[in-house]
């Protein structure tokens, strides 16, 4: 059984369009160069997200607290 091709093969990326056509032409230093230049550019970004995801955790201020209203301290 093979699996459905899920991408999109209509408009497929530039840059993995170019790795193919390296591949295509025997290529293969020039292809995997490539194919690690989009790798880099990819990861790349996904640490670029994943950093904001973490400084908006740690470094947000603390919210205020509020002192309950019905504690009027008289236990």
């Amino acid at each position: 059984m093979s699996e459905e091709n899920k991408t999109d093969q209509a408009n497929p990326e530039a840059e993995v369009m170019d790795v193919v056509s390296h591949i295509a032409d025997n290529k293969r230093a020039d292809a995997i160069d490539k194919l690690q230049d989009l790798l880099y550019a990819r990861s790349s970004d996904a640490v670029d997200q994943y950093k904001k995801t973490v400084a908006a955790t740690y470094f947000q201020e603390p919210p205020e607290e509020t002192p309950d209203e019905t504690d009027n301290g008289n236990d």
